[in-house]
């Protein structure tokens, strides 16, 4: 059982990124209350379960669709009706889309626009002001490399995660000074996950949900502002930001 009188609010619990996470704070007895927010009630079931076993530690779990804009304020109250304090948040949800559907059907792209940037932005917003009341607060975001440039293999996907990052970084000045406010975004690469389970696996650039999970953590404790999951990623982004205009128009990314 945690000594922590922490509590960690995990916003797409049952992602596989955000199942490692809540493994790692559990077996390290980071905190004593999670709250538990997902749309698949019986996957979040599970979740909850895994982290009871675990951690012994009070676990609150709400379905709900957190994608949908309109829904963000009623769950924010539900949230706060759970718990008058939020130590932590992780923002693990989203969806990738498929890039040659989105160009074409403009109600999937409107949905995963909803998803990945509109009812984020909100949500970090929302945790914002949750902050500022209580004076402290770290929130987490999973962001992409894909957002570092607008490439045709999927920018629209890219495009979300990129102004998701932007609202990141602005809250992260917004709250410099205070030193106890902080927003961290996550970049990942591949990460071997069942939203790419479409997808070939091969190489050394896939990484594992545990492997994202703990590097979510180093930056957390750190309070970075902006981290590459694995590390590598910023040298390979690197690259391909600073590629001349005539020289990307060339290859396939």
């Amino acid at each position: 059982m945690s000594d922590s009188t922490k509590t960690l609010l995990v916003l797409g619990a049952t992602s596989a990124v955000a199942h490692s996470y809540l493994r790692l704070a559990a077996e390290k007895s980071l905190f004593a209350n999670y709250i538990l927010v997902a749309r698949d009630a019986a996957k979040l079931a599970t979740v909850e379960q895994d982290v009871t076993a675990r951690s012994g530690a009070k676990v609150i779990s709400i379905v709900a669709n957190l994608g949908e804009p309109d829904r963000v304020s009623s769950i924010m109250s539900e949230i706060k009706a759970a718990s008058d304090v939020i130590d932590e948040c992780l923002l693990a949800y989203g969806a990738l889309g498929d890039q040659s559907e989105l160009q074409t059907d403009l109600l999937a792209l409107q949905t995963l626009l909803e998803t990945n940037f509109v009812s984020a932005a909100m949500w970090l917003e929302s945790l914002a002001k949750q902050f500022e009341q209580q004076g402290h607060g770290h929130a987490a975001t999973i962001g992409s490399v894909a957002g570092d440039r607008g490439r045709q293999s999927n920018y629209l996907y890219g495009a979300t995660k990129g102004g998701l990052e932007r609202i990141s970084e602005g809250l992260s000045h917004r709250f410099a000074a205070a030193k106890t406010i902080h927003f961290t975004c996550i970049k990942p690469g591949f990460i071997d996950t069942p939203m790419t389970a479409e997808i070939e696996k091969s190489g050394p650039l896939w990484a594992t949900p545990d492997q994202i999970a703990a590097i979510i953590h180093k930056a957390v404790s750190k309070k970075r502002v902006r981290v590459y999951a694995p590390w590598f990623w910023r040298y390979i982004l690197l690259i391909v930001r600073t590629l001349p205009i005539p020289i990307f128009h060339k290859t396939k990314m």
